[in-house]
This record gives structure tokens, C-alpha cells and sequence, in this order.
């Protein structure tokens, strides 16, 4: 299940060229595409404030623990912080919001299996973008 959502989520916010994401598609405003690989570093994707709104969004959504979440809120809640998130990088918010539709289902599921998955940011991270590479040598 983590291998899926982590490919989604990465696919979703990186590998879509910017010239498919950018509101203005003319040729002189679109930047170079730029494809998302796991051996870069995903420190800005991490440390973005629309994930950190996710992953408080998502700990507000299990609150009362799995069975009491209203789904339906949540992907809405999900919906307006990728929007955010698309337009606070330039990127067309539709096309963010179709590539991560996914995901807020995909995280009930991880959470429902394993509730340590918001006990930390942390441990959000490595359920959305997998393990991150820390310290010297070869990335993973």
C-alpha cells in the first residue's frame, strides 16, 4: 500500500511536466519540465506548508479514531489544501487536485492499518513520501 501511495503522491506533484501544471502555457513562461526522482531531495516538498496542513488535516480527520471519520469532509479538507498548495507554486489547481485525488483515500486506509502514522510528522512522511535519505552515501 506505501509503495503505491508514495509513487501517487510523487507522480502527482512532480513528474506531471510544470508545463502541463502551469497556468499560463505560453512558450516563453513555461519552465524546463523537471521529473521527480527518489534519489532527489523531497526536503521542499516535506517541508512545504501545504503537507504539513495535510498531515494536521488528516490527524483532525482521525480524531475520533477511524471509524468516526467523515470521509467525505476530509477529502474536501484534502481538495482546498492542494488547491492552495497549486496555486501557491503556479501550478494549475485542477490539474494538481486530479493528480492527488487519490491520496486522502489512500491515507485512510494506511491510517486505519496503522495508527503510529500520525503519532509524528515524521512518520506521515515515510507513509506519503516513503524513507528519506539521511546522512552520507549512496541515496536509496
Amino acid at each position: 500500500m506505501k509503495p503505491a501511495l508514495v509513487l501517487a503522491f510523487a507522480a502527482a506533484l512532480a513528474v506531471v511536466p510544470l508545463a502541463a501544471l502551469a497556468q499560463d502555457t505560453t512558450a516563453a513562461q513555461v519552465p524546463a519540465s523537471k521529473t521527480y526522482s527518489f534519489g532527489d531531495d523531497a526536503s521542499p516538498w516535506i517541508n512545504d506548508p501545504a503537507i504539513h496542513a495535510f498531515y494536521q488535516a488528516t490527524v483532525d480527520a482521525f480524531a475520533h479514531g477511524p471509524g468516526q471519520v467523515d470521509r467525505t469532509a476530509y477529502e474536501q479538507r484534502s481538495r482546498q489544501i492542494f488547491h492552495a498548495f497549486a496555486m501557491a507554486h503556479g501550478m494549475s489547481p485542477e490539474a494538481v487536485e486530479n493528480h492527488v485525488k487519490a491520496i486522502p483515500g489512500e491515507m485512510i486506509l494506511i491510517v486505519t492499518r496503522d495508527p503510529q502514522t500520525l503519532a509524528s510528522y515524521d512518520n506521515f512522511v515515510v507513509a506519503l513520501f516513503g524513507p528519506q535519505k539521511s546522512g552520507p552515501g549512496p541515496g536509496p
